[in-house]
């Protein structure tokens, strides 16, 4: 399809192989025919490989990777979008079904945008909708201010759609920020991120999801105690703003002014910090809760919890 630009759908698997075969299916019944599927392995040891080599007997446009060590899912996707030869990437966990227009409407509606995303239905281990979508869960728009994306972001890798030049950008991918926050932050400095308010994607919910719907946390290490977990996440929160702020374009004066402002708030719990970082929140709440559905009272109340911690 000449007259069509490559995408690339970069699929990335561990342990998979209980719900691989069903999203394979749905990648390659997509109406949108000019596409490649890259495939990165991150050292399963189940049937997981198995199932992709044998699609890629099948299809000439997919290609098998192995990793020859665990790197976890962040520097897996990025794998993946380093082998990709398309002039878009749209990225692809190994449990979802794709609605068989996504790749299409998706080509179709980003436009100048440097990413596009969709709306997608929760559904149950059978992949049996609940009933509610995460629209329903968050607010999903068309994004164009990183201050919307600096505190939190609801966007899930299986939704995303973009170009390489944004992953180029994006590059490299740090550990403590998944790609699917990353790379919508830095969209908003490349030209936009637009919303297409449509279900194109089963989202499964099972037992050996990395995260669950709506911000649902990673599994936590038993073997490391409370207090160490705690202060773990608490150097990786402190990186992501000191990234996000290093990100941003000096010629953004007004966002990077309050993006310093935030990264010194969180430098530590100090009395001064506490006061400075609850300032901003209330003050700038309705841009930091963006995503959030929540009253005017629960952001309100929300922001007083930011005296004593961060986010």
């Amino acid at each position: 399809m000449p007259d069509y630009p490559l995408v690339s759908i970069v699929l990335t698997t561990y342990n998979g192989e209980k719900f691989l075969s069903y999203q394979l299916e749905s990648l390659f019944a997509q109406e949108y025919k000019n596409i490649e599927i890259i495939a990165v392995d991150d050292g399963s040891t189940d049937n997981t490989l198995a199932i992709l080599n044998q699609f890629a007997a099948r299809h000439h446009n997919m290609k098998v990777y192995i990793n020859e060590k665990n790197i976890g899912f962040i520097k897996n996707f990025e794998k993946g979008c380093t082998l990709t030869n398309g002039d878009f990437i749209a990225l692809c966990d190994q449990d979802d079904y794709w609605h068989k227009d996504k790749i299409k409407k998706q080509v179709e509606g980003i436009g100048n945008h440097a990413m596009i995303y969709c709306d997608s239905k929760v559904c149950d281990e059978s992949l049996q909708p609940t009933g509610t979508n995460i629209s329903d869960l968050v607010n999903f728009r068309s994004w164009n201010n990183c201050l919307q994306l600096a505190v939190f972001c609801r966007i899930y890798a299986h939704a995303t759609f973009f170009k390489k030049s944004l992953f180029t950008a994006a590059y490299p991918f740090l550990e403590v920020i998944p790609p699917d926050w990353w790379l919508p932050y830095l969209s908003t400095f490349h030209g936009g991120m637009k919303y297409l308010p449509e279900p194109l994607v089963l989202y499964r919910q099972h037992g050996g999801n990395v995260a669950g719907v709506i911000g649902g946390r990673s599994k936590k290490d038993n073997k490391t105690s409370k207090a160490e977990r705690k202060r773990i996440d608490l150097a990786k929160i402190r990186t992501r703003i000191n990234a996000f702020y290093n990100a941003c374009p000096e010629d953004l004066v007004f966002e990077k002014n309050v993006l310093f402002k935030l990264k010194q708030s969180y430098e530590n719990f100090s009395l001064t910090n506490n006061f400075r970082r609850l300032s901003l929140f209330l003050t700038y709440r309705n841009t930091f809760l963006s995503v959030k559905k929540h009253s005017a009272l629960h952001k309100f109340l929300f922001c007083l919890k930011m005296f004593y911690k961060i986010k």
